[in-house]
């Protein structure tokens, strides 16, 4: 086989397996943007695949290689777009990068506005994909070496949430929540999610040895003037509902009840 030949100036040239395929400088990979008038989607993309110009091959020869942006095309034509070329390369792979970084920074992924349904290969996946893969899986038991697949896969530093990988401390700045607060919307979903789950504890009487821990953590420890006045703040014009006892002729908030009644200090 002849060694690949190198020119400079109007040719380059690039090498693709065993082949050596001379391209003309103009024809340079690319990066572009397209907008769908009728809906204000928008898309971006890269081409690297032109023999010719990019502007005489986008949206002349080439229409993107996203199967939503064809149908997009099919319902109301090819005309219902505006076209941007955005920048131009030397190779594919820049060319790759350039598309990745742009599409992260948009965060194409979490936005509907955006037709791009992946970012350098990772796909968003819809209810019907996910149905179609349950539907596949149902009454299929993984054979003894799929297992041992998934199990070498899972084991040591792969997993970068493994036991091993997680810091031993993870109070203040170890903590992945340290200095984030979660939304209302999150607050309430773990609430709902919770409901009804009885407590992992419940009808486990402590033992000496937690309480003793419990115990000396308490020892000196003082509480924040600002929780206490948010705590405050929030309880402030509220009506606790409250229980008599009989054995220490009190009213006494549902909340605590459970040291009063049978288990009141005062009862004969």
């Amino acid at each position: 086989m002849k060694k690949p030949t190198f020119t400079v100036g109007f040719f380059l040239t690039k090498i693709y397996r065993t082949r050596t395929i001379k391209l003309n400088s103009s024809m340079k990979p690319y990066t572009y943007l397209i907008k769908h008038k009728p809906t204000g989607k928008v898309y971006y993309g890269f081409r690297s695949a032109n023999k010719v110009n990019p502007e005489q091959d986008l949206w002349k020869k080439y229409f993107t290689s996203s199967p939503a942006v064809k149908t997009l095309i099919e319902e109301t034509g090819s005309e219902s777009f505006d076209v941007e070329i955005r920048k131009t390369f030397d190779s594919q792979e820049q060319a790759v990068a350039w598309e990745s970084k742009v599409l992260r920074r948009c965060k194409v992924l979490a936005n509907d506005k955006w037709i791009n349904q992946n970012i350098a290969g990772y796909v968003i996946p819809t209810e019907e994909s996910n149905k179609k893969i349950s539907d596949y899986w149902k009454g299929k038991s993984k054979t003894e070496e799929q297992k041992q697949k998934i199990s070498e896969a899972q084991k040591g530093s792969k997993r970068p949430w493994s036991a091993k990988n997680l810091p031993k401390d993870t109070s203040g700045k170890n903590n992945g929540m340290y200095g984030k607060t979660q939304s209302k919307e999150t607050r309430n979903k773990i609430s709902e999610a919770n409901k009804g789950r009885p407590a992992h504890n419940k009808g486990k009487p402590m033992s000496e040895e937690q309480k003793k821990k419990l115990r000396d953590a308490m020892i000196g420890r003082k509480i924040d003037p600002e929780i206490i006045a948010r705590r405050l703040e929030k309880q402030r014009g509220q009506k606790r509902e409250k229980r008599y006892c009989p054995h220490c002729d009190k009213h006494i908030a549902v909340g605590w009840y459970d040291r009063h009644g049978d288990n009141c200090k005062e009862k004969r």
